[in-house]
This record gives structure tokens, C-alpha cells and sequence, in this order.
């Protein structure tokens, strides 16, 4: 799975035909080959004055550290701009970023919900993420895992075993789960929270710190 990263870019002079974001993702401490591969983004022009420019990044959840042989889901993102003005071309000093990470857990009291993801953003909505949450006691290897609801074929029978695995399990249920972004950055969040078992009891809702409410419309704030 993935998340997103908003990074934008706004013309300091006229004449600036197209703007491209090059990146690549290492391991801490170590910088990239960029002959060995790396990702290109055209930027979206936004318009105004002075123009603006935008291209949402599709951001890996964890590396891997060729080095030592693991994945970290802390790591280093390197990226510079390639600038097309006035029929010519020129780059950018390349930047670098530390990834890092926080971990959130709901606590279900009373084994009401079913479903649970939280709802965030790195520093607005602009580019929200769900990233599902699970109790860490859940059998790892279940088809029922909370990763796998989007993309399972059968929702009525997810929400009915997934229900029933639920209640099996000792109270209070303990939702997990991490968001990511650039050291010192804020994030805004909430939770998106769903009871879908029993079919009569269905319900679901975003949850901020002042209750229910829309998507986005009020949250906590996490730094980085």
C-alpha cells in the first residue's frame, strides 16, 4: 500500500512552459543512483499569479535497505525540479527529506465497529489517505484482514466473518495503523469508522476530536 505526498512548485518568472519533479527513495543515510532508476512527474499547471504547479506523489509505505537486507518504513526522499523556460532547460539543487513515521491506536471499549481506517492528509485535504487499521491480535494470514477489504469480492461475506471474528475477541479492541510524511510536517487527521455487521445495525461516520462529522470537517493535528 501507499500514501500520498502534495509537492508543489510556483514560477518565480515568466516564460515557464513545463515543470517535472525527479525522485527516488533510499534507506537512511544512503543517496540515490539516479542511472539505476528513479520516478518522473509532470507537475499540473494550477493557474494564477503567480502560476502554480502541482503533481500528488504516490509514496511507498517502507524501502528496501539493499545494504542489510530488511525494509524500513523510515527513509530518505531525494528530488529536484526540471524546468523548461523560454525553449530552453535547466534543473534544480537536488533536495532531501527524512520519512518518518506515527503510529495511532483506537480503542474500542466495546467492540462496536467492524471497520476502521484513519482518514489523513499531509499538511491539508488536499491529498487524503485511508489507511486501514487492524488489531494487532487479528490472525496475520486471515482473508478477512482490513487490507484486503477494498479489493475483496465479496463484501457481505467480509462483513459477516470479519463481525463474527470480532466478537470472539477479548475487549477492548486495539486498532493500529501508521501514517507517514516529512520530518516536521503536520498532518491532519481523522478516523473513518464503520459498524457494517449486523446488515440493521449498519452504520458508518468520520470521527474528529469533536465528534462525528463529514470527511474533513473537524480533525486532530499530528506533527511529525
Amino acid at each position: 500500500m501507499s500514501w500520498y505526498y502534495p509537492k508543489g512548485w510556483t514560477d518565480q518568472e515568466d516564460g515557464v512552459e513545463q515543470v517535472l519533479i525527479h525522485y527516488a527513495c533510499t534507506p537512511p543515510g544512503q543517496y540515490p543512483d539516479w542511472s539505476w532508476g528513479h520516478g518522473s512527474r509532470v507537475l499540473e499547471d494550477r493557474g494564477g499569479y503567480p502560476r502554480t504547479r502541482l503533481k500528488v506523489l504516490r509514496m511507498p509505505r517502507e524501502v528496501w535497505d539493499m545494504e542489510h537486507g530488511w525494509s524500513t518504513p523510515e527513509y530518505r526522499f531525494h528530488y529536484y525540479f526540471e524546468v523548461f523556460q523560454d525553449g530552453a532547460r535547466w534543473t534544480t539543487d537536488l533536495f532531501s527529506e527524512d520519512i518518518v513515521y506515527r503510529d495511532l491506536e483506537y480503542v474500542d471499549d466495546h467492540g462496536w465497529a467492524t471497520n476502521i481506517c484513519i482518514y489523513w492528509s499531509v499538511g491539508d485535504w488536499g491529498a487524503p489517505v485511508y489507511s486501514p487499521m487492524e488489531d494487532p491480535r487479528f490472525p496475520a494470514d486471515s482473508e478477512f484482514r482490513s487490507t484486503r477489504y477494498y479489493s475483496y469480492w465479496d463484501k457481505d461475506r467480509f462483513h459477516h466473518d470479519k463481525f463474527h471474528m470480532l466478537q470472539a475477541m477479548e475487549r477492548p479492541h486495539r486498532w493500529q495503523a501508521r501514517m507517514y510524511g516529512p520530518r516536521g510536517a503536520t498532518l491532519v487527521q481523522q478516523y473513518h469508522i464503520g459498524r457494517m455487521h449486523p446488515p440493521e445495525e449498519k452504520d458508518e461516520f468520520w470521527l474528529g476530536p469533536d465528534g462525528r462529522s463529514a470527511p474533513g470537517g473537524n480533525w486532530w493535528v499530528q506533527h511529525l
